[in-house]
């Protein structure tokens, strides 16, 4: 029997799961800032508030309109 075996590895251009382990929690903190920056810009558009702010169990409240319907202009 010989002393090593050569055994394929599943891969994309290079990048095996064993190379990719290291990166997932660099890309874990990147994906959570990208996410925060994308929600602070995007806090004022009415309909990602409806679809998406006001679904949030953490920020639901502060993103709620409380204001009476009489102290609306439109």
């Amino acid at each position: 029997m010989p002393a090593f075996l050569r055994k394929s590895q599943i891969g994309l251009s290079g990048f095996t799961p064993e190379r990719l382990r290291g990166w997932t929690s660099t890309g874990a903190l990147w994906g959570i800032a990208g996410a925060g920056f994308v929600s602070l810009f995007l806090s004022d558009v009415p309909l990602f508030k409806k679809d998406v702010l006001i679904k949030l169990p953490v920020v639901r409240e502060y993103f709620i309109d409380k204001t009476p319907d009489s102290d609306k202009p439109f």
